[in-house]
Order: structure tokens, then sequence, then C-alpha cells
């Protein structure tokens, strides 16, 4: 059959075809182009509230850690870590950034004197932390099923002041609580109700309210690096230890420590400890003693230019209360401010990523002589 002879037939079976309804005619009506747009606005109403449903569920129930990655990642790590070592001594450190910068496993791992009951330990600091988020962190791991023989608790007097704009719930982010902070949140924020409703908005309006955070996990490319919220967390290593900073130079370093200096100094300026901070502190105690576990507190490395801009009477009511914690607590503490010098400490009071791998192995050693009988 020829080309010209196909064409006809076509043009002559065409008009059949469309009057028994197997072919349609290309141009669709004004009435089907109304059903079909009725129908696109009908999925959009039914996949919005579908989608918000299905993203609750899984930042609520199936994957929590997506809203707070910074413990969610310590979390994972932690439970490979002790599945990899499961007979020697977990030893959780709680704290800070400073905790979070200044405690590097990797370099006791590598120093340990390879012992069965060597100190396995783990860096469970949070960067803002205070005594009251402390405890969120400790409460959680211990929940999450971790065995901890020793928990070491960061003391610095600059977080344990709680009054007016230094009040620790004012940096605490609803968005990243889980329903089983609620007793914390309930006992140490003054208006709780107000953290209850901006929690349920996070957990029910997801995409929202998690968006940078989510977006930056499931596709860091596509977030400008100034708006990333990954700070905290993405270059954490296997053992919960975030890389701190590292001046190139002394000079760099000065800089640094000056940029902190009158932060400081009107921190200090009128300080005292807030009885909340106290009642955290013997709060994650408690906790940890339930589980378990042995405590001890640590005071970790600073400068002697940070040391200077503490006036004396911090100073002192700073160390009497900390002995009277201890005592009560019946915690040993860990001194180890002045155990660095001062090219270790990068800002002052944050080591540097040589500082810690310097301070490390002596905190892993003096945990196994504190801790002699822990098994």
């Amino acid at each position: 059959m020829s080309a010209a002879t196909a064409a006809t037939a076509a043009n002559r079976l065409l008009p059949r075809l469309r009057s028994v309804g197997v072919v349609t005619s290309a141009a669709p009506s004004a009435r089907s182009k109304r059903r079909a747009a009725r129908g696109l606005v009908l999925w959009f109403v039914l996949a919005v509230p579908l989608l918000h449903a299905l993203g609750a569920l899984a930042v609520h129930v199936v994957w929590p850690h997506l809203r707070d990655p910074e413990y969610g990642r310590r979390a994972n790590r932690l439970a490979a870590r002790t599945a990899e070592h499961p007979a020697r001594p977990l030893v959780l450190v709680v704290g800070s950034s400073r905790t979070a910068m200044g405690v590097n496993p990797a370099a006791w791992e590598a120093a340990r004197p390879g012992a069965p009951n060597d100190p396995l330990l783990f860096n469970l600091g949070t960067v803002g932390a205070g005594p009251v988020q402390q405890l969120i962190a400790l409460r959680r791991a211990l929940a999450d099923g971790a065995k901890s023989a020793v928990v070491l608790l960061e003391y610095w007097p600059p977080l344990l002041r709680t009054d007016g704009e230094y009040a620790e719930w004012r940096r605490t982010d609803a968005r990243r609580l889980r329903d089983s902070d609620l007793p914390v949140v309930r006992d140490y924020f003054p208006d709780s109700g107000a953290t209850e409703r901006e929690m349920a908005r996070a957990r029910y309006d997801v995409f929202r309210f998690n968006c940078s955070r989510l977006l930056t996990q499931a596709a860091p490319c596509m977030v400008p690096k100034p708006g990333r919220a990954d700070v905290a967390w993405a270059d954490l290593d296997r053992w919960g230890w975030l890389p701190g900073m590292e001046p190139k130079t002394e000079s760099d370093r000065r800089a640094l420590v000056e940029h902190y200096r009158d932060e400081y100094r009107r921190r200090f300026a009128g300080h005292a400890i807030g009885a909340d901070a106290t009642r955290a502190l013997r709060e994650s105690v408690t906790a940890a003693r339930a589980a378990g576990a042995r405590v001890a507190f640590v005071v970790l490395p600073e400068s002697a230019e940070f040391r200077a801009w503490c006036p004396p009477e911090v100073e002192a009511a700073a160390r009497e209360h900390l002995a009277a914690l201890s005592t009560e607590c019946g915690a040993p503490v860990i001194h180890a401010r002045d155990w660095e010098p001062d090219a270790h400490l990068a800002d002052g009071f944050h080591l540097s990523r040589t500082g810690s791998q310097a301070f490390t192995p002596k905190l892993g050693t003096e945990v196994s002589r504190a801790f002699p009988q822990v098994r």
C-alpha cells in the first residue's frame, strides 16, 4: 500500500472511530477543561494535608532525630560505638559547645593503654547548652538505652547564670524538643504553655517550621552555606566530637579572644548562680544514678586571659558552690581548668582541634583513676 493510499484510508476511518469513542477529538471541550481543573484542585486539596500528615508522622514517630540532628546523629553514633565495644565501660561526657569541641574520644582511643576496661568516652555535648539542656540530652540518651557506667557533667559558671537575657529557656529551640522533654519544659520554662504550642506547631506544620533543617539534611547543596542549620552537627565525627576552631597564628587566636572579652565581662558583672541551674545539675545526677551510673563534675580548660576576666568574688562563689554540690551529690570533681596552655584555647574557652587532641587522653586517664572500680 502506498503512502497516499494509507493516508486516504486513515482519513475515512477516523470519523467512525470518533463516533464510537475509540478516538476523541484532539481539542478538549470547555466542559472537559473545567472537569480537569476541578480534578487538579481536588487532588491539591487532598495532597497538602496528606503530605503534612506524612511529614508529621515521619519526624515525630519514625525519624524523630530529623528535627534535632545534633542529638540524633550523636545518638546513632553512640549506639554504633557501644555495639563495637560492648564490654568497655561507657563514659558519657555531657555539656555545652566547650564539651562538644573539647572532648575528642578518638584521641583517647589512640593513646589509651589498651586494657579491656579502658573507659569508652563518648561526647554528648550540645552547642549552647546549660544545665537544663544538659539534663534533656542526658534523659534522652538514657531513655534511648545508653548503659553508661560514668556520666561527666560539665560545670561552667557563665552558663549557671539564669536571670534576664541569660535564662537558658531563651536559647532553647522549641522546634527541636520532643514530647519526652515535656517534664523538663514544664518544670524549668516559665511560660511552658507557649513552648508547648511552639512544639505543636513545629510537629504539625512540619515543612514551615523545619524547612531549613530538613532541607539541609536532604540536599545541603540547595541551601546557601550562610543559611544552613548544620553548623552544630555537619562535621560530627564517629565519637560525637565537633571539630572546633584552629587559629593559624597567635595573632588570630588573640583576635578571637578579644572578640569575646566584652561579652563575658558583661556576663560576669552581677553574676549569680541561678537556683534552676543548680536544681538541673542535681536532677542530672539523680537521673544518671537511677540508671546505674557514677557521676563526676568536670571543669574544662580555660586560658589565663579568660580566667582573668572573672572577678574574684564570682570565682570564689563558683568554687564554693561546686564544692558544696560535689559534697551534697557525692560526686567528685575533675579540675582541668589549667590543664592546657593558652595556645590550645582557640578563643580563651573553647579548645582548638590541637587542644582537644592533647586534652582528651589526660581526661581518659583521670577518669580511670577516679573510677578504678568501674567495669
